[in-house]
């Protein structure tokens, strides 16, 4: 399940419990690459879960789309 949450102009896309923006970042430590658009960061974020991966990603707004994954 997919959620998008905006807080004050940040956007977070997370692909499982919902946590709170400041904690996502505490639980997703890795950075997997910059995208420049958001649904490339959301499709390499599923890819890697189908994969087998990752089992959580975020795709945080910066000057690009930064992909973030608990592992």
């Amino acid at each position: 399940m997919k959620q998008l949450l905006a807080i004050a102009g940040f956007v977070v896309t997370m692909a499982a419990a919902p946590l709170a923006a400041s904690a996502a970042a505490d639980h997703l430590p890795i950075h997997r690459g910059k995208f420049l658009f958001h649904s490339d960061c959301i499709t390499a974020g599923q890819q890697g879960i189908d994969r087998g991966h990752w089992s959580r990603y975020q795709c945080a707004e910066g000057w690009l789309w930064n992909l973030w994954t608990d592992r």
